[in-house]
């Protein structure tokens, strides 16, 4: 934890840092490598929480870490231009996702893909389920036969899902912006012929799988195919084209196996030897249109040449319309100009949570669970069957309990099951959980249950799929991104019709007062091609202090 710094309190700093996420910290620990800012008074990083790191954190249940927050490097590079997060800590240990077993689909009803009427609650609307759960299954409980698909067919499964993201960048990068921005991913996965092709590859019965694999988007993303998705009833269109009209790293995509948080650290050292993070300090206002900037928290007034704002999309949303409700103050003093405004508007933010099960040992690599999945563990980097002793690092399969989106051969959709993607924690940590990841509308209706109640859906999809009911979980943890208040949800997504690239673009402008005050902004939103990645985060961090640095040009460079 950063030390806490009552001495800071009224000062006058060069620069202040709102947030220590990576962004904050990237932007600081860049700051004071110039003599600039190594004076007394130069640098101050505020944090409203009683921990650095902000959307990146862990905790340990029954002595076993649970990486609450990201897990993954979003490519890790190439020899030429490698992620900059690998060069950080190369000695970290990480690895692409191998080994994956998929179950079949159940059948909702005996209907998967039929219409669906309201009095089986649900409620159409263009093709979207809108309801909170499905009806059971008749073939859902467990009955004694396993749901594991071959090898041979998960490859196939596996290989449309991949195949289908691929040329959703390549079609995003050939199409003009503004197509892009009004085409939706749902449409876009509906007329692709990657993922259509592989219906003539599997057998009838695996249709409704397949139908219901491109949910997987949702849970990357973070964000809804169709607007009923969406954890905000705000009426938006679902995820856009545009989302992939990107320029990232290339490479593999890779689970960082021992956590972020050692990686934090090495970004905050330098700050922390120097006592220059204050954390507990949730800012209240900044008063941005005067020299100096005024920034405000609950016990202390501060003041700044310049602030570099990192606070999250969804806090700067909320903050945004706050002097709307009753005997709220605004956040910003005076409000953002119409381009900022508008930018806060037009860009989605979305929430991504997870579902920790954690178990007194690892069962499912033991009889007679082992058996009951083996035979359907195909290794995702060549598609090839793995061999008998080997382990799968994720299951994927379904549950009627939550709402999801089917697409099918003749380009229909209906409601479906919720495809559920489950990580085995065991093969890549050493610790004995399952970590289960729901997003959307989805992720809100498990925020609002208790931690026992979401565990024991996942539970009863791990019964449904293996045919035979596993021990019980010794304990479940649910993330509750969206309630989080200093967050208020995961990262940032284009909407289809409304998100443009030039929103992210703005914010990498700075806001000047009359006379001199200036407030900038760092965070994943603000980034044009790595949004959504903590790499993306670390690059605008970095990006505001090398600007920083260059308007204070030669005077920058005398201790």
């Amino acid at each position: 934890m950063a030390s806490q710094a009552p001495n800071h309190g009224g000062r006058h700093y060069n620069t202040i840092v709102i947030g220590a996420g990576m962004s904050g910290l990237a932007c600081a620990s860049r700051l004071l490598q110039h003599p600039s800012h190594q004076r007394p008074n130069s640098l101050l990083v505020l944090e409203a929480r009683d921990r650095i790191g902000g959307r990146i954190d862990a905790l340990h249940v029954n002595g076993c870490r649970l990486d609450t927050g990201a897990n993954w490097i979003h490519g890790i590079g190439t020899k030429e231009i490698p992620n900059p997060l690998v060069e950080i800590l190369p000695h970290k240990r990480m690895r692409p996702l191998d080994g994956a077993v998929a179950f079949k689909a159940p059948r909702i009803d005996g209907d998967v893909g039929g219409s669906h009427e309201q009095e089986d609650g649900w409620v159409e609307i263009d093709g979207a389920a809108k309801s909170r759960s499905i009806p059971p299954s008749k073939d859902e409980s467990g009955s004694g036969e396993s749901r594991t698909i071959p090898a041979a067919s998960t490859s196939i499964l596996m290989g449309s899902v991949w195949g289908m993201l691929g040329s959703l960048h390549d079609e995003a990068a050939s199409s003009p912006d503004n197509e892009a921005k009004k085409t939706t991913v749902l449409n876009a996965v509906r007329l692709n012929e990657v993922f259509r092709s592989a219906f003539a590859e599997l057998s009838p019965e695996l249709h409704p799988t397949l139908s219901g694999m491109p949910q997987f988007i949702e849970n990357m993303e973070a964000a809804p195919l169709a607007a009923q998705s969406a954890e905000h009833d705000k009426g938006r269109a679902g995820l856009s084209l545009a989302e992939y009209a990107i320029d990232d790293f290339d490479g593999d995509q890779v689970f960082l196996q021992d956590g972020y948080l050692s990686l934090i650290d090495e970004v905050a050292k330098s700050l922390r030897e120097r006592d220059l993070i204050k954390t507990g300090a949730e800012v209240q206002r900044i008063r941005w249109d005067r020299a100096p900037v005024v920034v405000e928290t609950g016990e202390s007034t501060f003041t700044a040449d310049r602030v570099v704002c990192s606070l999250p999309l969804g806090v700067l949303q909320h903050h945004a319309h706050g002097h709307q409700e009753v005997n709220t103050p605004p956040f910003f003093e005076p409000l953002l100009p119409k381009g900022k405004q508008d930018a806060l508007d037009s860009l989605g933010y979305g929430t991504l949570d997870k579902i920790f099960l954690v178990y007194d040992h690892a069962w499912w690599n033991e009889e007679p669970y082992l058996s009951r999945y083996q035979k359907g563990v195909v290794q995702r980097l060549t598609g090839e069957h793995k061999d008998k002793d080997a382990r799968p690092d994720s299951f994927m399969g379904f549950t009627s309990e939550l709402p999801g989106i089917a697409i099918h051969p003749e380009n229909e959709t209906s409601p479906g099951p919720r495809l559920l993607s489950c990580l085995n924690l065991q093969a890549l940590t050493d610790f004995p959980v399952l970590s289960t990841f729901v997003s959307c509308s989805n992720a809100a209706h498990i925020e609002s249950l208790k931690d026992q109640e979401a565990g024991a859906i996942v539970h009863r999809a791990l019964t449904s799929w293996l045919g035979l009911e596993p021990p019980p979980p010794a304990a479940v943890h649910v993330t509750r991104w969206a309630n989080d208040p200093f967050s208020r949800g995961s990262y940032s997504h284009m909407i289809t019709g409304l998100s443009d690239h030039k929103h992210r673009e703005e914010f990498q402008r700075p806001v000047t007062g009359s006379n001199g005050g200036e407030l900038r902004f760092a965070g994943e939103h603000t980034s044009r091609n790595h949004f959504a990645t903590v790499h993306g985060a670390l690059l605008t961090g970095w990006r505001e202090a090398d600007s920083i640095l260059a308007e204070l040009g030669d005077d920058a460079g005398r201790a």
